[in-house]
């Protein structure tokens, strides 16, 4: 398959590549979002890890630590002494509330605890059962185990070890007091951390031990606490997580828009400067014919003018005195075409620079329309066309500028009587002007009997430089392609519009809308040398 070349050209891999690059942008800038995104929310679930991990070592070395000050604390040598003294330490200890001793065959030969009478009871009933839960026929010397277990409805921790006293070895078990680990270990060792965070502690059936209920916000850190209390799980949240992952989420949308927006903006620019691109192209083209074109134009009449000048300069002609006056019409003929021409051409260049001015006044547009009609009705006796006016009587005044009016006529009716010759040669051209009182405006139509023009190109016979493609084709009829442009700058500068009605094989009819107004100030500018009328084209 092959290719157009211009779609090779520098320019369009410019643009291509452009889009490529911004596409790449897109990509990479939304996946570089997603990763801060999940770099952040792994910074802020690593970091609540880190808080949780800490805060059960701290727990676990509080327990542990008064479990060993207090096995340490008493000899066994002398069994008074050894019980006195728990009883006395059991008293005071808030951590806890019973002491046993068993022998080497595991049994009780001492016992002392601070429980109330029922919760002593159930202790007692129990306590064969806590101790062949116990690891003590397994436990090396001197070392501290525990003993986290529910009985019922009850949690219990013990704290056991096995010492060697007079050659012989005892089992220290310790009943920790759990409701006050919960109520005052717990606050004191959570207390920094709870405006910030959420903090509770559940048992393996998620019931509650500690703290509101379990969070149930994203990044909740839970780990079972890992040699006490290991039937019971540390829940830890940041308090403002929902809020920091709205934001963290919000920033990624944030940034994702922005870099669509970014993206669409790169590529709706490079396709913006490819129509622009395009179109300068086209204007480009439509210049060198419209140069073509003047040239031509303006040749024509200065061959003519140039011939019979020299006849009639040189007195080479021998005709009779009706043949100079004859080329004498023709010399000045060609000269009001060339006039008109240039005139056109000098109106069209200063719209471009912006420079065109008008001088508005309260005036007739129906003079205008006699005005033009007369000038022109020569020209259509020439070309054998029937040109007629129908004005509406008693027609109001309105602002305007005649002169630009005039080359707005000039223009329109030239055009009628250069494509409106029907198939028979001949043809008719009307111009009407009437009031349309309730709209309050003037409506100017200038109708032929031409071959017409085709729908799809009606919308574009008003841009500059255009022409139909018949008119540049077939016709033997030159243009340049900037009168209907004229027509449409004027008309809108007056405060109306223009419009064409057309149909293939039964002529066109060009409408313009003005408005009528009251005389305002003449409008601020500089006062163009007055326009005569030039003779213009159809597209």
């Amino acid at each position: 398959m092959a290719f157009p070349t211009r779609w090779f050209s520098p320019l369009s891999l410019i643009i291509v590549a452009t889009v490529i690059a911004a596409s790449a942008l897109g990509y990479f800038s939304y996946h570089a979002a997603n990763r801060i995104a999940v770099r952040s929310e792994e910074s802020l679930e690593s970091s609540n890890r880190l808080i949780g991990l800490k805060l059960i070592d701290r727990i676990e070395k509080v327990i542990i630590d008064s479990d060993r000050t207090l096995f340490w604390m008493v000899r066994l040598d002398d069994p008074r002494e050894f019980k006195e003294l728990w009883r006395r330490i059991v008293s005071i200890s808030p951590i806890v509330d019973t002491v046993i001793v068993l022998d080497e065959k595991r049994e009780v030969i001492h016992f002392v605890s601070q429980l109330p009478a029922p919760a002593l009871q159930r202790f007692r009933r129990l306590l064969t059962q806590i101790v062949r839960d116990t690891e003590l026929s397994s436990l090396p010397p001197y070392t501290h185990k525990h003993l986290h277990k529910y009985y019922g409805q009850t949690p219990y921790l013990i704290s056991y070890i096995r010492q060697r006293s007079g050659g012989r070895d005892f089992y220290i078990a310790l009943n920790m007091n759990l409701p006050y680990l919960t109520n005052d270990i717990f606050r004191e060792e959570f207390r920094e951390l709870l405006e910030s965070h959420q903090i509770a502690v559940r048992d393996e059936g998620g019931r509650p031990i500690y703290g509101s209920p379990a969070p149930s916000a994203p990044f909740v850190f839970e780990e079972r606490f890992p040699t006490t209390l290991y039937l019971w799980r540390l829940q830890i949240s940041p308090r403002e997580v929902k809020s920091i992952r709205k934001e963290a989420r919000a920033q990624r949308t944030y940034n994702i828009v922005l870099v669509a927006i970014a993206v669409a903006v790169i590529v709706v620019g490079m396709m913006v400067l490819l129509v622009a691109v395009r179109k300068e192209r086209r204007l480009n083209e439509l210049k060198s014919e419209f140069i073509s074109n003047v040239t031509h134009e303006l040749k024509t009449p200065l061959t003519l003018i140039r011939m019979f000048g020299e006849l009639l300069g040189l007195g080479r002609s021998q005709t009779s005195g009706n043949t100079q006056r004859e080329y004498a019409e023709i010399i000045m003929r060609e000269s009001d075409r060339l006039t008109r021409l240039i005139d056109n051409v000098l109106d069209f260049a200063r719209i471009e620079r912006g420079k065109a001015a008008y001088s508005f006044s309260q005036g007739s547009l129906a003079t205008v329309v006699e005005r033009v009609v007369d000038l022109c009705q020569y020209r259509a006796e020439q070309a054998g066309i029937a040109l007629t006016t129908a004005i509406d009587p008693e027609l109001p005044e309105t602002q305007l500028d005649e002169d630009a009016m005039t080359l707005l006529l000039f223009n329109l009716v030239e055009n009628a009587l250069k494509y409106g010759v029907d198939a028979s040669g001949g043809g008719e051209v009307t111009v009407a002007l009437r009031h349309d009182a309730a709209a309050r405006q003037l409506l100017l139509r200038v109708a032929d009997h031409g071959p017409g023009i085709p729908k799809e190109e009606q919308g574009r016979i008003f841009e500059r430089f255009y022409r139909t493609k018949a008119a540049r084709s077939g016709s033997s009829v030159r243009g340049s392609g900037i009168g209907l442009s004229l027509v449409k700058h004027i008309a809108e500068a007056h405060g109306g519009r223009v419009r064409v009605e057309s149909e293939l094989g039964k002529g066109s009819a060009f409408e313009v809308t003005l408005p009528v107004r009251p005389l305002q100030p003449a409008a601020s500018g500089d006062h163009e040398e007055r326009r005569q009328a030039g003779s213009a084209d159809r597209g």
